[in-house]
């Protein structure tokens, strides 16, 4: 017992004089040494991929819609705090709702299931709110709710959010809108 106990502390004390023999306080004098700044970039082009550059031919393709759309909207919201009366106010999203149909249904009917996404993606990337939440606040939640329908048998989501941290393609999608769109809006 004495013997285990003796060899323990024999130990430690030659753990911790190596400890203080190899300890950094002795290199104390060397100064600190500033480096250049180092820029890291990815090895991977994003020019070089096909899906890639299907991605951004459809961004490119459905982004005026979400400006119109936006454009569309502040009208709308202008126009509704001015009405009082909740039947007039759906009258008037009714007669916007035909106006806006009848002035892009030729256009949005002929996007293809992926452009839709891309859309519905967009919008909540602008407005921070799902389509699917956009129609319900305009018209109704039956509305809404026949869209989203509508939408599942298309293989399309309008409660889709915009996740760049989490969703790759996304991040493709933020990356096209900052350097094609915003850069040339500028």
């Amino acid at each position: 017992m004495i013997r285990c106990f003796s060899i323990k502390y024999t130990l430690i004390i030659c753990f911790s004089l190596s400890l203080c023999v190899f300890s950094q306080d002795s290199y104390s004098e060397i100064e600190n040494i500033m480096l250049d700044e180092v820029l890291l970039e990815s090895e991977h082009s994003y020019a070089d991929s096909r899906s890639y550059l299907l991605l951004k031919r459809r961004v490119l393709k459905v982004y005026p819609y979400v400006d119109t759309i936006s454009r569309v909207l502040g009208n709308a919201d202008n126009s509704l705090q001015g009405i009082r009366k909740k039947r007039l106010s759906r009258r008037y999203s009714r007669k916007l709702q035909k106006k806006i149909m009848r002035r892009f249904s030729d256009k949005i009917t002929n996007l293809t299931r992926k452009e839709g996404v891309v859309l519905s993606k967009i919008i909540y990337r602008e407005f921070g709110v799902t389509v699917y939440d956009l129609i319900s606040q305009y018209r109704s939640s039956v509305h809404a709710f026949f869209w989203q329908r509508l939408a599942k048998l298309y293989d399309g989501d309008l409660k889709s959010n915009f996740d760049p941290a989490s969703n790759k393609e996304d991040f493709f999608i933020e990356h096209i809108i900052n350097e094609y769109i915003e850069t040339s809006n500028l």
